[in-house]
């Protein structure tokens, strides 16, 4: 881990551990933020209509995530996931912030843009911190890369071999020349199986991804 995500992550995270401490420490507090928001939200998702029924526990379950994932970011454990789950936790924090503000004067109206300002923010920062590789390379790059060096590697033998079976005669280079061919054959088909693979296995995580989001 480099020495700016040491420090980032711990940033970042901080926030939503104090965040979820309060909600656990005030629950009857945060319930009354959370409800005309998660009302609204049971209006289109009838899956939240318990979540809306009970409010402070929603409250208390929220608090609990909320330090749980700032905590496994702050340490670096599973960041990304725990990134994603912050992602999840901050838009409903910020929905039901904006819904609860109180707007009695204009300067309130400033202060709520404010508001939503930071919390957009703090949305970018979550969605780098869910995508940072943390100086690795994606899964399809490592693909792509190991089918590329294969490739040279292979037709750098294949050179080798070809020139070896010429000096041995006509019978040798047609031999090889049909092996070569059914080795292109199998590789290509290799390939395809892995790129498919590969594909197969972003789709899933970005099923997951979804789910939580």
């Amino acid at each position: 881990m480099t020495l700016i995500r040491k420090i980032a992550r711990p940033l970042l995270g901080a926030t939503f551990i104090y965040d979820g401490v309060e909600k656990l420490r005030n629950p009857d507090e945060a319930a009354e933020e959370l409800s005309p928001a998660l009302d609204e939200i049971a209006g289109f998702f009838s899956q939240a209509d318990q979540l809306a029924a009970k409010p402070r526990l929603t409250a208390q379950v929220l608090g609990g995530v909320q330090v749980a994932a700032g905590v496994a970011l702050a340490f670096g454990k599973c960041p990304r996931v725990a990134a994603l789950t912050l992602t999840g936790a901050h838009k409903l924090n910020s929905y039901a912030e904006f819904r609860s503000a109180q707007l009695q004067s204009a300067g309130d109206e400033v202060t709520q843009r404010k508001t939503l300002l930071k919390n957009i923010s703090i949305l970018g920062g979550l969605n780098l911190a869910v995508v940072d590789l943390d100086g690795k390379p994606s899964l399809g790059w490592r693909a792509e890369h190991i089918s590329k060096r294969a490739k040279k590697k292979g037709a750098k033998f294949g050179d080798k071999t070809l020139k070896w079976a010429e000096d041995l005669g006509d019978d040798a280079t047609s031999t090889l020349t049909a092996w070569e061919k059914d080795a292109k054959k199998n590789f290509k088909k290799a390939e395809k199986q892995a790129k498919k693979a590969v594909k197969s296995a972003a789709a899933e995580a970005q099923k997951a991804k979804d789910k939580v989001s």
